[in-house]
């Protein structure tokens, strides 16, 4: 898969993660003709169904549904430091290093938002060379998977997309840990 279109899907997903707006809906169709040139089936098939159900759900409801599920959702919400260290100490001292981590590769982050916000990472890995997106992923690919778990348990049309991120950072080089990594990882 080349840059141009490995740096298209983390901005998409980034984009489709955010909380929904009427903004967001009115893109849609613009987004539908950018992810045809797609190459990956399966990620261009679950972005596809996705932005229909996105489509086809009035503005409110799909307000709703996003925060029951992700502000409301201790393990699904979009903060993956979150759901391993919840709010203890070691989270600021994890998000710190984040910090610390996306300035080193020349990364402004501004205190808008914590470095932690999934939507956040996939903007920076849609900014940096592969090797540094890896570099952030394989630290917390056993976060995602647990909210593609969890999203996929319930039946939530989200996890669409993070079936798609799975797909994408795996065909990317991301280590995705088996199950039994991926518990002892997130305890």
């Amino acid at each position: 898969m080349n840059r141009t279109q490995t740096t298209e899907i983390y901005q998409i997903l980034s984009f489709l993660l955010h909380y929904p707006s009427q903004q967001m809906k009115d893109t849609l169709p613009v987004l539908r003709t950018e992810i045809e040139s797609i190459e990956d089936q399966q990620i261009k098939e679950d972005l596809q169904k996705f932005m229909e159900i996105a489509w086809n759900t009035p503005l409110g409801e799909w307000i709703d549904y996003y925060v029951e599920h992700f502000d409301f959702g201790r393990i699904t919400n979009l903060y993956v430091t979150y759901l391993k260290l919840g709010e203890q100490r070691e989270r600021g001292l994890e998000l710190l290093k984040l910090k610390k981590f996306y300035e080193s590769a020349g990364f402004d982050v501004s205190d808008h938002e914590l470095p932690d916000y999934l939507p956040l990472m996939l903007e920076f890995c849609a900014q940096v060379p592969v090797k540094k997106s890896n570099e952030l992923l394989d630290m917390h690919a056993a976060a995602i998977k647990q909210i593609h778990g969890v999203l996929e348990e319930s039946e939530n049309y989200y996890v669409l997309l993070f079936h798609a991120l799975l797909i994408h950072m795996e065909n990317n080089g991301v280590q995705i840990p088996a199950e039994e990594e991926m518990k002892a990882a997130t305890k």
